[in-house]
């Protein structure tokens, strides 16, 4: 990299709306109950598409047009299995069936980086929301929930992530919205 040009941490994701994000941290209460971990704070829940890593600053315009070229379809996502990986001491929730829209958008952004030239994992996507690490498996197994989280999701964001001792802050660098997606008012949302 460059000598005086700012790196940024860079990924592609989808960012829950607060009434998503208000169920997860709900969640997350019951298990602090039987688990000890490093609970991921509920303002930085999310479920990553594309890490890119640390990109040069000067390349954040062609990141944006990578995300401005994507044309994806909205979908809904329904967290109903909850697994904890004992080699990297996670606690995390999947759907069981990855639904194809988001399969398509995560093969899609993956597919637009590696042409323009950024280096990103090259391995089938699995969607997972991360609730803990450095997690001791207590009480929890793996399975499917009773009360899953359902998700409707019209958008995926471009996040900064800056690392310190007090653990990962995301910012929302930028914002798109995926066709098809019709907003609930949030009286009306069923969660």
């Amino acid at each position: 990299m460059s000598v005086g040009i700012k790196t940024l941490r860079l990924f592609f994701a989808l960012w829950p709306d607060e009434a998503v994000r208000a169920s997860l941290a709900q969640f997350v209460e019951t298990l602090k109950q039987t688990t000890t971990a490093r609970w991921v704070e509920p303002e930085n829940f999310h479920i990553t598409l594309a890490f890119l890593g640390a990109v040069n600053e000067d390349q954040l315009p062609l990141v944006c047009r990578i995300g401005d070229g994507i044309d994806g379809q909205s979908f809904e996502l329904t967290l109903d299995r909850i697994d904890f990986w004992p080699k990297r001491e996670i606690v995390w929730l999947s759907p069981s069936s990855t639904p194809a829209a988001l399969a398509n958008l995560a093969s899609g952004l993956t597919a637009e980086l590696k042409q323009a030239g950024f280096v990103v994992e090259n391995r089938p996507y699995r969607a997972h929301l991360t609730l803990a690490r450095r997690a001791r498996p207590g009480r929890i197994s793996s399975g499917v929930l009773d009360d899953p989280i359902r998700w409707s999701e019209g958008s995926f964001c471009l996040i900064e992530s800056h690392l310190s001792r007090m653990g990962s802050q995301y910012r929302v660098r930028n914002n798109w919205n995926l066709s098809g997606f019709q907003a609930i008012p949030d009286d009306l949302s069923v969660r």
